[in-house]
């Protein structure tokens, strides 16, 4: 795993490729809780890079995505309402992994 916060955006690699969101609650929720104190308001973009082995079996990119997603909610964003923009890519590289970045777009409007 790898990680690095940069200009308001955290990223995030994962070596490692699971539509359980078990697994990724434990990855990707640990790191960004870490580096998010309490969940934030406004709008976010996130980003999903999901690379496999030419070899290796392929996963839905929708059920990794929402592992991915379910991991985030609560932790970086207080729930999936948040998220503005949502993009997800599946690849083939030369291993499996998930690259996850979360940026908040937008501060939440006043009240």
């Amino acid at each position: 795993m790898h990680a690095a916060a940069s200009k308001g955006s955290l990223n995030l690699r994962v070596d490692a490729v699971t539509a359980g969101s078990d697994r990724f609650n434990t990855l990707i929720g640990a790191f960004f809780a870490s580096e998010f104190k309490r969940p934030r308001e406004g709008a976010f973009e996130i980003v999903v890079e999901i690379e496999r082995a030419a070899d290796a079996p392929a996963h839905d990119v929708d059920q990794v995505a929402k592992a991915v997603l379910d991991s985030l909610s609560g932790v970086v964003f207080r729930d999936g309402s948040r998220i503005e923009r949502l993009h997800v890519e599946k690849t083939t590289g030369d291993r499996a992994r998930v690259k996850v970045r979360a940026r908040p777009i937008r501060a939440p409007e006043a009240a």
